[in-house]
C-alpha cells in the first residue's frame, strides 16, 4: 500500500468514504515512497488523516505550494490555507488516480454499485444489500449487470448465493423443477436473512419457489451425514 489510491481504496474497504479523507503533506517521510506510515508494510488505514510525501509524484505541483518563503508568504498566514488547498487538490488527483485504466465494464459496475447502496437502482432492496460487505458488494454489483446483459437465470441465482455463503448447497427437485432447497450452514439471523433477501429478490428467476434450511441440513437417506439426531432438519 504505497500510492494514495490504493491507500483510499484500503480506506473504502475499512468503512471510510472517500469525502472523510484528509490529505496532507508528511512531516517526516522517505524520498522512495508516497506513503509515509510507521511501517513500509502497513495494510490498514488507522486514520481520516493521511500524510503523503507529495513530493514523490506531484512535486511539479506542490514543489513551491510546500515552500511559503518563495511566494513571499509568512508560514503562519500561510498553514490554514495550504492545509485545506492541499487536501482539495489531492482529492481531485485521487478521481483521476482511480479512473485511470477503467475498461467502460467497469464503469458500469461502478455506478450500479453506487445505485444499490443508495437506492436509485431499486429502493425496495436497497436496505438489504447495505447489511452486505461491501467487498462483496462489487461483486454483487458485477452480477447484476450481467443479468442486465443475458436476463436472469438459475446459474446468476446461484452465483449470487455463492458470493455469499461460498459452502451452501442449492438443490434443483427433479419432478418440479421450478422447486429449490438451500442449505446454509450458518444459524439464521436477522442480518443473514436481510442479506439472503437481496440475492432472492435480485436474481431468483419468476416462477421458482426457494426454501431454507439454516445450520442443519435436510435429511437425506442413504447419506449418514445428514442423519444425525439433533442436527437434521425435517423436510
Amino acid at each position: 500500500m504505497n500510492f494514495m489510491w490504493d491507500i483510499a481504496l484500503r480506506a473504502f474497504e475499512q468503512g471510510w468514504d472517500e469525502q472523510d479523507l484528509i490529505f496532507m503533506q508528511a512531516k517526516e517521510y522517505s524520498p522512495f515512497f508516497e506513503q509515509s506510515f510507521s511501517c513500509i508494510n502497513e495494510k490498514k488505514v488507522h486514520s481520516n488523516e493521511v500524510e503523503l510525501n507529495l513530493l514523490y509524484r506531484f512535486a511539479d505541483i506542490f514543489q513551491e505550494i510546500l515552500a511559503p518563503e518563495s511566494l513571499g508568504l509568512e508560514e503562519q498566514e500561510y498553514a490554514q490555507f495550504s492545509k485545506y488547498f492541499i487536501d482539495a487538490v489531492l482529492h481531485a488527483i485521487l478521481y483521476t488516480d482511480l479512473r485511470c485504466g477503467m475498461t467502460k465494464r467497469e464503469i458500469y459496475i461502478h455506478k450500479i454499485l453506487e445505485e444499490l447502496q443508495n437506492g436509485t437502482f431499486w429502493k425496495g432492496i436497497a436496505y438489504n444489500f447495505n447489511r452486505i460487505d461491501r467487498k462483496k458488494q462489487g461483486r454483487f454489483a458485477a452480477l447484476v449487470l450481467s443479468q442486465m446483459e443475458i436476463g436472469s437465470s438459475l446459474q446468476n441465482f446461484r452465483k449470487g448465493i455463492l458470493i455469499l455463503y461460498p459452502e451452501a448447497m442449492l438443490y434443483q427437485i427433479k419432478k418440479e423443477p421450478k422447486k429449490l432447497l438451500l442449505y446454509i450452514r450458518c444459524p439464521k439471523s436477522d442480518i443473514e436473512e436481510h442479506r439472503l433477501q437481496f440475492v432472492q429478490d435480485m436474481f431468483l428467476p419468476i416462477g421458482f419457489e426457494l426454501r431454507v434450511f439454516w445450520q442443519y441440513h435436510f435429511g437425506i437417506i442413504g447419506a449418514e451425514s445428514t442423519m444425525k439426531l439433533d442436527e437434521m432438519a425435517l423436510y
